[in-house]
């Protein structure tokens, strides 16, 4: 397996909606692909295993990774499982990367048709397979969230709470104790204007405090 941590030239980042799969042929050799979400590359192991369990008779499952919330905090991983060093995952992540897909595996099934393809031919072969299911994947923008926490005097509570729904605002965790402790993630792009929607609603007396971003 390799990893590396680079920025990505891509203006903007989308996810995937839901996993795909389509299916390509190249000189009597198949070549499944499918596309999963996830969100770190401690997981690749997980769908790559699943996939040799599904296809116990394939020749190799190949893998090309992607995951990250920021054009420059990109992360990447690929296996060639076998095949001749480059002619599997690397050009199937230059297919991933220039689709602008984030928090996904692209896994690659392989089953050999008895005719061998050839540096150039496998270079092709999986490029091929990637492309094809990028174009059957449906996607939608990320968003970028940065996690938040707030401590609530009830008093404050329902306004509170309103100007988080209206901020786009998460709510991920509630604590009622003296007072109320929230998390929440919210749009990076909204974070300055949700601070001064809580400071209003509140009286100045509750802070958004920024968890992580």
């Amino acid at each position: 397996m390799q990893i590396d941590v680079r920025p990505d030239n891509q203006l903007s980042l989308h996810i995937l909606r839901c996993a795909v799969r389509a299916e390509t042929a190249a000189r009597n050799s198949r070549f499944i692909a499918q596309l999963v979400s996830l969100e770190s590359l401690a997981e690749i192991r997980v769908h790559v295993e699943r996939c040799r369990a599904e296809h116990p008779a394939a020749s190799h499952v190949v893998h090309a990774a992607v995951v990250g919330t920021s054009i420059n905090s990109l992360q990447y991983s690929t296996s060639d499982d076998g095949e001749p060093k480059g002619t599997a995952g690397r050009p199937a992540l230059e297919i991933l990367r220039s689709s602008a897909l984030t928090n996904v595996v692209l896994t690659i099934v392989r089953y050999f048709g008895g005719t061998r393809l050839g540096t150039g031919g496998l270079v092709r072969a999986y490029a091929d397979a990637a492309r094809a299911v990028l174009q059957a994947a449906h996607t939608e923008p990320l968003v970028e969230r940065s996690a938040i926490r707030l401590v609530v005097r009830y008093e404050a509570y329902q306004g509170v709470r309103r100007a988080l729904s209206a901020g786009g605002a998460t709510i991920m965790d509630e604590q009622f104790g003296a007072e109320v402790s929230l998390s929440a993630s919210v749009p990076f792009s909204g974070l300055e204007a949700l601070r001064l929607a809580v400071r209003d609603v509140s009286r100045g007396t509750v802070s958004v405090v920024v968890v992580s971003e």
